[in-house]
C-alpha cells in the first residue's frame, strides 16, 4: 500500500514535546509523530502552544515542512490547554482527516476533538493514558465532583464512539468494560527512539549503590515513602538521585526529606534527555515506585523505566505495574507495596555483585530492543487508525 491509498489522519493532543513540564503524555505524542513522519505517512498535528517557559511554535516540533502543525495558544489553565483558539483548530483537524488519533482524555482539546469525531462521524483511536484507570476515577468521584459529571456527560459518551481505544499497559483494561462496553481495545506500549537512548556502559564504582528516581514528585508515583524506607537502610557509600519537579504539599515533603538527607540524596530537578541519561550514567538501578502511597494510586506505564532499559541501566519496580516481566526476564527487581517487601527489595539491590548488574543491563537492553522501538509501536498504532 502507498501513502495516497492510507487514510490521512489527524494527531490531536493538549501537549506536545518540545513543550516541557507536562510528562508522558506529552512525550508520547511527539515520538509518536515523529516515526510517523520518518514513515512517510500523511497526517496533521494540532495542539495547544503550552509550555513550562516560552511558548511553542511550529518550528520547535522539528517535523518535515510537509506535515501540517496547528498550535492553538492556551491563554489559561496550560495543563488543560485552555484557550477558545482551541475550537477552531481541533474542529479543523478532524473534519480535514480520515481518522484522528486522539492523545489522552479529559481535557480541552481532546474532550473536543472526542466529541467533534462524535458529530462528524470520523473514526477515532483514543489513547486513554491512564485517565480511566479505576484508582484514579475513584479520586475523581471522592473529591472532584465536577470532573466527574464532565467525564459522565462528555467524555465517556464521546469515547463509546471511537474505533479503539489505545491502551499502554493491561492495567488500563481494569472497569473498561463497564464504562465502555464493547469498544475494542488495543494494547501498544509506549515507544522509544532507541538512537536517542543508547546503551551505557555499567558504572564500574564500588562505593556503595546509586539508585535514580525519574518523575514527577507526586503521590501516584509513590516516591515519598520508598525515600523514608530507603534513608533507613541506606549505607554509607550508598545514593540516590532524584530528577523531577512538582509542587504541592507530596512534593515539598520530598525536598524537605530530601534535603535534611544531606549528601545521601541528590534532587536534581526537571532535565532534559541529555541531563536524564547523565544521571542513569552514573547510577546502578531506577526505581519505579507507583502505588505505594494510600488509595493504590498507580500510572499506566512509566516511561522512565523503558528509557532506564534501553540505557542499560535495570529496575527496582512496584509489584503489579507493567513491568512485571522484569524479574523473570532478568532485568529488574520487584518488591510488594508493605514495607517488609520494600526494605527487602532494597537490601537485595544493595548486595548485588557488579557483574550481575551488568548483564541484567544487557538483558534489559535487549528487551527494550523487542518491545518499544517507535518504528514499531507507531506503525501498530497507525494501522489500527487505518483500518476500514
Amino acid at each position: 500500500m502507498t501513502e495516497t491509498d492510507t487514510p490521512i489522519a489527524s494527531i490531536v493532543t493538549t501537549h506536545i514535546t518540545p513543550a516541557s513540564g507536562f510528562g508522558g503524555v506529552a512525550e508520547a505524542g511527539g515520538r509518536i509523530a515523529r516515526a510517523w513522519a520518518a514513515a512517510g505517512h500523511a497526517f496533521r498535528v494540532c495542539a495547544s502552544d503550552a509550555s513550562h517557559g516560552q511558548r511553542l511554535s511550529p518550528g520547535d516540533l522539528a517535523l518535515p515542512p510537509n506535515i501540517p502543525i496547528i498550535l492553538y495558544h492556551a491563554k489559561w489553565w496550560p495543563r488543560f490547554g485552555f484557550g477558545f483558539g482551541a475550537i477552531g483548530a481541533v474542529f479543523g483537524a478532524c473534519r480535514g482527516a480520515r481518522a484522528v488519533y486522539i492523545n489522552g482524555i479529559g481535557t480541552w482539546p481532546t474532550t473536543l476533538a472526542a466529541l467533534t469525531c462524535a458529530l462528524l462521524g470520523r473514526p477515532m483511536l483514543v489513547a486513554l493514558r491512564a485517565g480511566l484507570m479505576a484508582p484514579h476515577l475513584a479520586v475523581i468521584r471522592a473529591r472532584k465532583p465536577h470532573k466527574w459529571l464532565f467525564y459522565r456527560l462528555l467524555t465517556l459518551p464521546a469515547l463509546r464512539r471511537a474505533r479503539c481505544l489505545h491502551l499502554t499497559s493491561a492495567l488500563e483494561a481494569e472497569g473498561l468494560e463497564t464504562l465502555l462496553p464493547g469498544v475494542p481495545l488495543v494494547i501498544v506500549p509506549n515507544g522509544l527512539d532507541l538512537a536517542e537512548w543508547p546503551f551505557l556502559p555499567p558504572r564500574t564504582a564500588s562505593d556503595g549503590l546509586v539508585l535514580c528516581y525519574v518523575g514527577r514528585l507526586s503521590a501516584e508515583k509513590g516516591i515519598l515513602r520508598f525515600l523514608l524506607l530507603w534513608l533507613r537502610l541506606r549505607r554509607h557509600h550508598d545514593r540516590l538521585v532524584i530528577v523531577g519537579g512538582g509542587s504541592g504539599p507530596y512534593a515539598e515533603a520530598v525536598r524537605a526529606e530530601a534535603t535534611m538527607a544531606g549528601q545521601a540524596v541528590t534532587l536534581a530537578g526537571t532535565l532534559d534527555r541529555a541531563g536524564v541519561q547523565a544521571v542513569l550514567a552514573r547510577s546502578d538501578l531506577l526505581v519505579l515506585p507507583s502505588g505505594l502511597e494510600h488509595g493504590d494510586l498507580r500510572e499506566n506505564f512509566g516511561n522512565a523505566a523503558a528509557e532506564a532499559l534501553a540505557s542499560g541501566r535495570p529496575i527496582l519496580a512496584t509489584r503489579g505495574l507493567a513491568w512485571d516481566d522484569c524479574a523473570p526476564g532478568g532485568y529488574g527487581l520487584l518488591f510488594d507495596a508493605d514495607d517488609a517487601a520494600i526494605a527487602a527489595a532494597i537490601e537485595q539491590a544493595q548486595t548485588l555483585p557488579r557483574d550481575q548488574l551488568a548483564a541484567m543491563g544487557v538483558r534489559g537492553r535487549a528487551w527494550a530492543e523487542q518491545t518499544v522501538d517507535i518504528r514499531v509501536t507507531a506503525e501498530q498504532l497507525w494501522r489500527q487508525l487505518s483500518l476500514g
